[in-house]
């Protein structure tokens, strides 16, 4: 499947500007539309139609700023993407970042958001942005590290296998990438004598051949947990992307127990594409 709608997330946090110019650089390299998402804060619950009250009343002092604060980082983004020479459709949208954008990338080829960061989340939040629009868009989402990675098209990238749907929903999402990359190694951690996984390696290999990909294929068995042995894995290897499905063991178990999701959405130091 082709990309060609990129939805960003506009804000004006401080890694803003970094994500929008990752986000544009893969639209230009794809000849995608940058769609970039500002949002007010409010959630479509207490405005569902939005917000358009008079000058001068207190409804207006409360929530025109939210409203500026969004046109700002809109305006932001389109620079950005003018800078690069990518067509950027801006959307400013009354609710909440989480749900907005879970409803957005319905409509869109990638999502393109960052790590949750601890020093910038409001006091007392609790909803995490990439998890939230992972299991509630139906579509990849590409995670951030908060370290800011410079912007570039990935060259290296390690794809994690388990058999799984969300592993295979993940493989195919993430096809436009790896046909522009340089490396790709699919990697499954699991015992190297379980029965089946070297031939599902092969298949898997067979299939990315014939959307011209060439992948090394990588059995091993996983020291510890599994998704500090994938970070590791990706590090020894020089990697700028890890591919991998999410929550492929139950939502509630993974947030009880921790699990490769949480660890890897927690930990990362380089771009993660995931898919539920």
């Amino acid at each position: 499947m082709a990309c060609k709608t990129i939805l960003v997330h506009a804000d004006g946090s401080r890694h803003a500007a970094a994500r929008i110019r990752y986000a544009a650089t893969l639209a230009r390299a794809h000849g995608a539309m940058l769609l970039g998402a500002a949002f007010t804060g409010i959630s479509r619950a207490v405005f569902p139609d939005g917000f358009d009250n008079r000058p001068g009343t207190l409804a207006a002092s409360c929530f025109e700023p939210l409203a500026d604060n969004a046109r700002r980082a809109l305006d932001a983004c389109a620079a950005i993407a003018e800078e690069l020479g990518v067509a950027c459709d801006r959307r400013l949208v009354c609710d909440q970042p989480d749900d907005g954008l879970a409803r957005l990338a319905r409509f869109a080829d990638l999502v393109v958001v960052s790590q949750d960061d601890p020093d910038e989340a409001p006091a007392g939040s609790v909803v995490r942005i990439p998890d939230y629009v992972i299991l509630n868009s139906a579509r990849p989402v590409l995670v951030l590290p908060r370290c800011d990675t410079p912007a570039a098209v990935p060259a290296c990238v390690l794809l994690a296998w388990n058999g799984s749907k969300e592993a295979s929903f993940a493989l195919a999402a993430a096809l436009p990438l790896l046909q522009d990359a340089g490396t790709v190694t699919v990697a499954d951690l699991a015992s190297a004598a379980h029965y089946g996984y070297r031939e599902q390696l092969d298949e898997v290999q067979g299939w990315l051949a014939r959307h011209g990909v060439r992948a090394d294929c990588l059995l091993a068995a996983a020291d510890g947990e599994h998704g500090r042995a994938l970070l590791d894995l990706a590090r020894e290897r020089g990697c700028d992307l890890l591919v991998m499905g999410c929550y492929g063991h139950g939502r509630l178990r993974e947030l009880c127990l921790g699990g490769a999701s949480r660890t890897v959405l927690a930990e990362a130091t380089l771009p993660v594409l995931l898919a539920h």
